[in-house]
């Protein structure tokens, strides 16, 4: 070795050590930025707390705590105030318990069909027909209770009023009927195949292999279900509005007008509300209600969850441990049955028994089957009621103009651009957060007792109602940060939507990239990658198909979403479109899902056709999503 060359190798092993320090720091930047926006769902439940705790103390500071849960009315806008909240507690639970009379059969059974009945390819094409029932706007739901299914029920129920809990609530329980069957069916799915081959092995049919040893060993998942499903349906919001009615009464029956917690909230909103005063105190401290109820609810539903899923994951089939006399006295038995009836007897006996047997077991496979197709009937009948009500009304002029007091004249060219602007701010707000939080609890954070508190948490934060955020955005955004935002503004309404699909964002793309091979991560420390380059080189373009999925299903439920809009100030009535600016940020805005609300709170049928063409239209984008969503994917795929 020359002395000319000692230069060069120092002059490399500087340059080596340069690049380790530059990936330490590096690592450290990003591990950085990802703990940050892993924070970032934590500091939004703390504000939705902090914020809810304050206005409960200044509207307690009014109204004594004992009258809120004890007076029998509800008045807060007349001159002889009272708040007896039970009133809006009775409207609520009506729709929720007729929305779960309907949600539990059928999602049950649904989830029976598609786990022990469907073969793999019928259940390819259910599975998800029904789980789309879920991703229907709303708003849609509320429209279709109004004008189908309110008319329909008059037939069976003559003297119905137009709006009433029963539609209320029948069009609720198929809302939630997805969340029924998609983890009942994961309960079912989980139990082990040895106790079904257990089942057949003593002669038993397959509705009696489910009913007497499926549906008892997953009883807790499927009560799980039903928990998280009755947190939905307590926080409706647009469908409760819009068919029930805003009528206040303390009571039960659902043929006459109600009015639930979340329409009240609506309904204030609607009319502006002034800051501290004490209708915006009211409706903060109903939220903090509704809060604390749907997150215990869902919390439940998530413990039943894990803790089914641990136990299923260790059972063992019991075995019959008899004594020497209980077993002489079982063969005792048998010998007695058997002499008892003669061969012949005993065959008529068989043959009677497994011709009833089979008859019972086919009418439970076909009530299976209807209810497993529930989905694509009531979708099938949403589209045709809306494409007759509104296919008309659909050309250019209906596109391009502005909103008008004449229901001939009005168009959705300012819904659409509001719509438009929501959704690429929310892409912009919510993706990068979403995907850094992911990133972070699943590649950084380690798996302790804290990992998996967070993972509840996003999960319960996922399952808050929108409403709930709505007023978050009102709070912080529209009122806090006015002199930002601009107010009531499209740049509040983006954060506001931002922070409401953040936590399903962080869940689905979690999901994702724990999919992603563990031994292709250790291919990569392997050959001395860092961790942030592990993700960036291996696990992300692995995950890539999964995340992009996850990210257009969550954009098309934020344009899906009406009630946090009207909380942060969408309007009926606008005649020009934001422009592309700052300025254009914080100018008042509407969208899709508002129009729609305002036309079809209008007593005159040309604006109700109008509400069904703009229905056409955001079922079009969000099929448009979805189709992107699929190619996307399948490129991702084909690439990797």
């Amino acid at each position: 070795m020359s002395r000319g060359n000692l230069p060069t190798k120092s002059s490399q092993h500087r340059k080596q050590r340069v690049k380790l320090q530059l990936s330490v720091i590096q690592e450290r930047v990003v591990h950085g930025v990802l703990a940050l926006a892993a924070s970032i769902p934590v500091i939004i439940a703390l504000s939705i707390l902090a914020i809810f705790l304050y206005h409960a103390w200044m509207f307690f500071q009014q109204v004594p705590i004992w009258e809120f849960f004890t007076d029998t009315e509800w008045t807060p806008d007349y001159k002889s105030r009272q708040f007896g909240v039970i009133v809006l507690i009775s409207g609520t639970l009506t729709i929720t318990a007729i929305a779960m009379l309907v949600a539990i059969p059928t999602g049950i059974l649904a989830a029976i069909y598609l786990s022990e009945y469907a073969n793999p390819s019928v259940r390819r094409f259910l599975k998800p027909s029904l789980e789309a029932l879920s991703g229907i706007p709303t708003i849609a739901y509320g429209y279709f209770a109004i004008l189908f299914l309110t008319p329909f029920l008059k037939h069976v129920v003559p003297g119905l009023p137009p709006f009433n809990a029963l539609s209320a609530g029948l069009m609720t329980g198929i809302l939630i009927t997805p969340i029924v069957s998609s983890i009942s069916e994961d309960a079912f799915h989980n139990v082990p195949t040895a106790l079904r081959e257990g089942g057949y092995a003593l002669g038993f049919t397959k509705r009696e292999v489910t009913l007497k040893i499926l549906l008892p060993v997953a009883f807790p998942g499927i009560v799980a279900a039903l928990t998280l499903a009755a947190s939905r349906s307590l926080g409706e919001t647009i469908i409760a509005s819009i068919a029930a009615g805003q009528n206040p009464q303390l009571t039960l029956n659902p043929l006459i007008p109600v009015e639930s917690i979340t329409a009240y909230m609506v309904q204030v909103s609607l009319g502006g509300v002034a800051t501290g005063s004490l209708r915006s105190h009211t409706i903060f401290t109903l939220a903090l209600v509704l809060f604390v109820v749907t997150f215990a609810l869902n919390g439940l539903g998530h413990w039943l969850v894990r803790r089914h899923s641990q136990e299923m994951s260790g059972l063992v089939i019991p075995q019959p441990e008899l004594t020497e006399q209980e077993q002489k006295d079982m063969e005792a038995s048998q010998l007695n049955a058997q002499i008892e009836l003669t061969p012949s007897q005993q065959e008529n006996l068989f043959f009677a028994k497994y011709i009833q047997r089979n008859r019972f077991d086919t009418l439970f496979e076909f009530l299976s089957a209807l209810a497993a197709f529930v989905g694509i009937l009531v979708f099938a009948l949403l589209v045709i009621v809306t494409l007759q009500k509104g296919a008309h009304q659909l050309d250019w002029v209906f596109l391009s103009s502005f909103p008008s007091r004449n229901p001939e004249e009005a168009g959705i060219y300012a819904a659409l651009i509001g719509t438009l602007w929501i959704l690429v701010g929310t892409v912009a707000l919510a993706f990068p957060i979403g995907l850094g939080a992911a990133i972070y609890l699943e590649e950084y954070l380690p798996q302790t007792r804290l990992s998996e508190l967070l993972e509840i948490h996003l999960a319960n934060m996922a399952a808050v109602p929108p409403i709930i955020y709505g007023l978050l955005g009102l709070a912080v955004f529209s009122e806090t940060f006015g002199f930002i935002t601009g107010g009531n503004s499209i740049l509040a309404a983006i954060l506001t939507i931002g922070i409401l699909i953040l936590p399903p964002v962080i869940i689905t793309a979690r999901t994702t990239l724990r999919s992603v091979p563990g031994e292709q991560r250790q291919a990569g420390y392997a050959v001395g990658m860092s961790r942030w380059q592990v993700i960036w080189s291996i696990t992300l373009p692995r995950a890539l198909p999964g995340l992009v999925t996850g990210m257009f299903l969550a954009i098309s439920r934020a344009i899906g979403e009406t009630a946090p809009l009207i909380a942060v100030g969408a309007v009926a009535f606008l005649r020009f479109t934001p422009s592309f600016s700052v300025e254009g940020l914080q100018t008042s805005f509407t969208t899709l899902t508002t129009q729609i609300f305002f036309w079809v709170s209008k007593p005159q049928e040309a604006f109700r056709e109008n509400a069904a063409a703009a229905i056409l239209v955001l079922g079009a984008i969000v099929l448009f999503l979805n189709i992107v969503a699929v190619l996307l994917r399948d490129i991702s795929r084909h690439r990797r």
